[in-house]
This record gives C-alpha cells, sequence and structure tokens, in this order.
C-alpha cells in the first residue's frame, strides 16, 4: 500500500520536499519502502501541520483519582508517539487539601513518563487574579471573577477554564474533562476528505443502552490524538470556506452525550433520525439513555457551529473570548461568542472519537424533555443577550470584543423590567425559530413515526406556552440556589459582570503575556520537592 502525502501535506510538494530533500511532483504517492523509517512518517505529519501542540490540559473537580487516570492516558499517548508537551491540572476542587490529594501522584507521573508537569488550584487562581489586576490596571473584582466565579453562584467551570486561558497564552493546547479517557477510535466509516459546513451541526449520533454499550460499538486505534488537531488547528481556507484560521477543534465523543437535555433530539434529520426513531423501544430509550456515539464522518471545518469543550484543542497564539465565569454551558456561550469576536470564525471537527465516561450513573428522567422546554438557564439568558447585539464590523479581535462588552454591560445596567423584556423578546425569538424547525420536521416526515410526531407536537405546544409565562427568563438553575426575585436581580448583575470582563479582557490577556515573559505563571512547576 502507497501513502500519499496529500493526506498530509494536501497538494504542496514543496513542503514533501522539504522532508525529505527530493523534488516529488504534487500528489504522486511514495512506496512505503521509500520511508526510512516510522518516525520519518511523523515527522512528514508533522511538518506538515499548521500547528505544534505544546499543552496537554486537563480540567478538574473534586475528582482526585480520576484526574490521575485521566492524565496518565493522555500522557501515555504522547510518550507512545515521541511527544513531550507540557502537562497541565488545572484544579476547581473546593476541598482544602486537594492538592495534597493529587501532588504525589502529579510528581509521580511526570517523573515516570519525563514530562513537565504543573498545576493551578483554585488558590493559585486566586493569588495570580491580585497579581493580574495589578499589572493589568483592571479592577480586582472584574480579574477575581474571570478567575473565581461569583460567591452567589455554586459552579464557576468557565472561571477554571479562563485560568487555563490566561495560562496558557502564545501556545496551542489540547484539553479534556477528567472524566474523559484516552481511548482513541475511528469514526464509523471515516474518511480523509475535508469538507466545509457554512453553520450547523455537522456531527452524527448513535444511540445505545448505556455509556458502555456506546464504547463498545467501537474499536480502540493506537493513534497520535494530537495529530488529528495540529492539520486543522491554525488553518486557513480558501474558496467558499475562506475565512480566519482555525481557531478551536473537537473530537467525537462516545459514552456519556454530556448533554442536558436531549429535547434537540427532536429536530435530528436522517441518518441520526432513523437510527433514533427506528423503534419506538428505540426511540424510548434515546430519551432515557444519555449513552451515544456523537462524531463526524471525515474532517469537517465550520463557519459557525455549537462548541462542546469535553476534549477540544484551541489556537491560543491569538486572542480568544473567555468562557462565562459562572454556571454550566459556558463552552456553548463561547459558540455563540466566537463569530462575533472573530471575523469570519472558524471552528473544527475531527472523526476521532474519545471516551466520556462520568464515575457517577448519569441518565435523563421522564421530565429533562419537557423542563427544558419550558425554562431557561442562565447561559440562555447570557446567549439571549449576545444575540441582542447589532455588532459594527471591528478592526480587531480586541476591539470586537470589547464592544460586545459593552453591550452586555449597557443590557445588564438597564432596570430590571426593561432588562427583563430585552431578553424575554430574544428568547421569543429563539423558541419561534426551534418550534418552527420542529413543524417543518413534521411536514418533511409526514408526521411519522407516531410516537416522535406526539413528542414533538407537545413540545411545540409547550413552548408555546411557555413565552407567556411570567418566570420564563428568570434562569431555572439560578432559582434553584435563590429566590424567584434573587434570582431575577443575579441573573442580570451577573450579565453585567459579563459585560465588563469582556471589556477588560484584552488588557487581561495582555498582562497576562507580560507576566509570563517575565517568568510569572498562574500555574506551578511540580518537580521531586514538592
Amino acid at each position: 500500500m502507497s501513502v500519499d502525502l496529500r493526506v498530509w501535506c494536501g497538494s504542496d510538494s514543496r513542503r514533501i520536499a522539504a522532508v525529505f530533500g527530493r523534488q516529488i511532483e504534487s500528489g504522486v504517492p511514495l512506496r512505503p519502502e521509500l520511508w526510512p523509517r516510522r518516525r520519518d512518517l511523523r515527522a512528514a505529519e508533522r511538518y506538515c501541520c499548521s500547528v505544534s501542540i505544546d499543552v496537554v490540559a486537563i480540567v478538574t473537580c473534586d475528582r482526585p483519582a480520576r484526574v490521575i487516570d485521566c492524565l496518565a492516558g493522555y500522557a501515555a499517548n504522547c510518550r507512545r508517539y515521541e511527544r513531550r508537551p507540557e502537562l497541565l491540572v488545572v484544579d476547581d476542587s473546593k476541598s482544602p487539601d486537594a492538592e495534597h490529594r493529587v501532588r504525589p501522584s502529579l510528581v509521580k507521573l511526570a517523573r515516570e513518563h519525563a514530562l513537565a508537569v504543573r498545576y493551578a488550584s483554585a488558590s493559585d487562581r486566586r493569588r495570580f487574579a491580585d497579581v493580574l489586576a495589578a499589572e493589568s490596571g483592571v479592577p480586582v473584582e472584574i480579574v477575581r471573577f474571570a478567575l473565581l466565579g461569583d460567591s452567589r453562584c455554586e459552579l464557576s467551570v468557565g472561571a477554571n477554564r479562563n485560568g487555563l486561558l490566561l495560562d496558557t497564552i502564545g501556545g496551542c493546547v489540547f484539553s479534556a474533562d477528567d472524566d474523559t479517557s484516552c481511548r482513541l477510535a475511528a469514526a464509523p466509516d471515516a474518511g480523509e476528505h475535508l469538507t466545509f459546513m457554512p453553520s450547523g451541526d455537522p456531527t452524527e449520533f448513535w444511540f445505545y443502552p448505556d455509556q458502555s454499550a456506546a464504547v463498545d460499538a467501537l474499536a480502540d486505534t493506537d493513534a497520535d490524538l494530537l495529530a488529528p488537531h495540529e492539520r486543522l488547528l491554525g488553518r486557513s481556507t480558501d474558496g467558499p470556506a475562506a475565512g480566519a484560521p482555525v481557531a478551536l477543534t473537537m473530537n467525537g465523543l462516545a459514552g456519556d452525550s454530556g448533554m442536558a437535555s436531549p429535547r434537540y433530539y427532536l429536530s435530528l434529520t436522517d441518518p441520526s433520525r432513523a437510527r433514533l426513531v427506528a423503534s419506538e423501544e428505540a426511540y424510548r430509550g434515546g430519551f432515557t439513555s444519555r449513552g451515544v456515539i456523537r462524531t463526524v464522518r471525515q474532517p469537517t471545518i465550520c463557519a459557525e457551529s455549537f462548541v462542546m469543550t469535553t476534549f477540544f484543542g484551541f489556537d491560543n497564539r491569538e486572542l480568544l473570548p473567555p468562557f462565562v465565569p459562572v454556571q454550566r454551558n459556558s463552552d456553548g456561550v463561547l459558540g455563540v461568542m466566537l463569530p462575533r469576536c472573530i471575523a469570519g470564525s472558524r471552528v473544527a471537527f475531527v472523526p476521532w472519537t474519545l471516551r466520556h465516561l462520568p464515575v457517577e450513573p448519569r441518565g435523563y428522567s421522564t421530565e429533562d424533555l419537557w423542563i427544558g422546554a419550558e425554562h431557561v438557564r442562565f447561559s440562555d439568558v447570557v446567549i439571549d443577550g449576545i444575540l441582542a447585539h447589532s455588532a459594527v464590523a471591528a478592526p480587531s479581535r480586541s476591539a470586537a470584543i470589547t464592544q460586545l462588552g459593552a453591550h452586555l454591560r449597557q443590557l445588564g445596567e438597564l432596570p430590571l423590567g426593561a432588562f427583563e423584556t430585552h431578553v424575554r423578546s430574544v428568547q421569543g425569538f429563539r423558541t419561534a425559530a426551534f418550534t418552527t424547525l420542529l413543524s417543518q420536521r413534521l411536514l418533511t416526515y409526514r408526521d411519522m413515526p407516531p410516537y416522535w410526531a406526539s413528542d414533538v407536537r407537545r413540545v411545540i405546544e409547550r413552548m408555546d406556552k411557555a413565552r407567556l409565562s411570567e418566570t420564563l427568563v428568570v434562569p431555572r438553575d439560578l432559582r434553584a440556589q435563590h429566590d424567584t426575585e434573587t434570582a431575577r436581580r443575579l441573573s442580570q448583575d451577573l450579565v453585567a459582570m459579563f459585560g465588563r470582563l469582556l471589556e477588560a479582557w484584552p488588557a487581561i490577556v495582555d498582562a497576562s503575556a507580560r507576566l509570563r515573559a517575565a517568568g510569572i505563571r498562574l500555574s506551578r512547576l511540580l518537580g521531586d520537592g514538592d
């Protein structure tokens, strides 16, 4: 079998010749015997990639045993493919002894794999926030919000990821959650042809009774974890796909879906839909089990699509917007921000799955489908605010981010009633768009099968009724922690605070870069002396 270098290098013969010291006509494959050693294949592949990933990071919270096993798997893959990235653990654990529980194992892992391991705790983020505020001139409460979240909110997932962004400025990074496993499998019928999708979701779904069945459906493959991301990160495209270099790359997923609600499944088209409604038993299982495979079949670049950071690569050499520091779905909000903060932004999907296997049992309840149709989350309020932004052409990413920030801050400073009227208006448009889409699906599939059509109509009805509810725009995740009136005011306050963060973000990033150049980072290098 011959190896066609166009898979790695496109049709650029000069890049091939630069590796092998010979001129090769574009598109002419090399016979295997002409490859001196396997490592030369890897060298050629990396040379032809847009970037080199120099950090592999794990974001974690209160899972000391899992984070060690998780990081060891990713480190082992790097070692097998002769890579030496920096390993980084960004820990949002609230327990005061969290670091002491993981540090010895991390130091041992660093020795075993001969790799540098760095660690950042919530205390490190707090310390760095004060240093960063002094360096940037940004009020300390804004920097602390970026890196620590808000004490009135239960979750600070986005703040932890903001720590990752600021600690890795200037490089390209692969990040994974602590409940993932570096067990690679090719997507079903995977191909190599690079495709472009202007907008929408390029992934397909396969549904299984549980997460174990989902991962067992794919055969593990010993492959270089980082290479598919390096081929796409930072890559610019021509023709109809022309735009900014790819900023984010995402793997496919096998195991737990990572989705809060299965409501999205009602809008699927074939072939994913055909798998979901193959029988009523399969259909009901899809709305109770979270076990899925979700992936593209070939490398795909998208102009606008969802963002899910269960495992993803990002190009941190250029300015990226921050995550919403509090509550869930901060990655979903990031996906909405990207095209509004980066002109011609691009994200990419690779046809390789990794495992997502939370320890705690997860499944959808019978109410999850309907609750999501009747109540918004805080992330929805932020998205409503972003979608309401009438952006003018900005000369730079910095200007676009600060413009969006000013819009959200001004929205958050309105009288409470005016703020909620504004949010309700945008949420109404989003609801109408989704119910219209569902109505189109009913027409397309001629109300078949009946069990699917019945659920679609019920969701449409409940979403239409919810638009009239006084509490529609009061986030249910904030109401779970506070009374309704407190949740209303907190939601608006957090939107304003996130706006202030966006306005200050370019200055915060510039200050972080200066501190890094001076040898000051958020994370700490672990060694034998720790």
